[in-house]
């Protein structure tokens, strides 16, 4: 009857073969996760210099010249591959951070979950409390990004193409672009 009762019984646990491939799935898929979202960080920082560099260009060569013409396609290929990457860095970062908060709670108390209480120094992180960019640069990029925006607004809205409100538009979006995109790579990108 014994015999019988060992052969009938379930087994009493998944065999340590599937665990330890289970795990290794869990981590390959982490180390993915984590080349898209750097990835996604590399193209950013890359776009924004390319952005840069084309406005340079722009100001350095003439506007039809092959210089002027590369710098422009590698800044829209930059920013395409941005764009792309972002969607999916973006719901990585999002399931990412749902597992952390999940992870942080500690535990039930009748059903009722608590989460983990953090100290006053660790909150902040590595930006501080002055936010991402601190107090002196948010200001600086707040101006640059309007007059980024009225610059192409004034090029929209500019009665014809070589008029002078195009023309002033497009110096004010050439101004603004190149220095929030300057900004970005060496001040706002070094608080990532």
């Amino acid at each position: 009857m014994a015999d019988i009762e060992a052969e009938t019984a379930p087994p009493q646990g998944p065999p340590k073969r599937m665990a330890t491939e289970a795990a290794a799935l869990r981590w390959f898929l982490s180390l993915a996760a984590d080349v898209i979202i750097f990835g996604f960080l590399a193209t950013l920082w890359l776009s924004n210099a390319a952005n840069a560099a084309a406005v340079a260009v722009h100001w350095a060569c003439v506007e039809d010249s092959r210089a002027a013409a590369f710098a422009r396609e590698f800044a829209k290929a930059s920013s395409f591959t941005t764009a792309l990457l972002f969607v999916a860095a973006l719901l990585l970062l999002r399931r990412r951070a749902s597992r952390n908060a999940l992870a942080r709670e500690i535990g039930r108390d009748e059903g009722t979950k608590r989460p983990a209480t953090q100290s006053p120094e660790n909150t902040r992180g590595r930006r501080g409390r002055d936010g991402l960019c601190g107090p002196v640069t948010t200001p600086i990029i707040a101006f640059f990004l309007v007059l980024l925006a009225v610059g192409v607004l004034m090029e929209g809205l500019a009665p014809a193409k070589g008029s002078c409100a195009s023309r002033v538009g497009s110096m004010l979006t050439d101004i603004g672009c190149f220095v929030t995109s300057v900004l970005f790579c060496f001040v706002i990108f070094q608080t990532f």
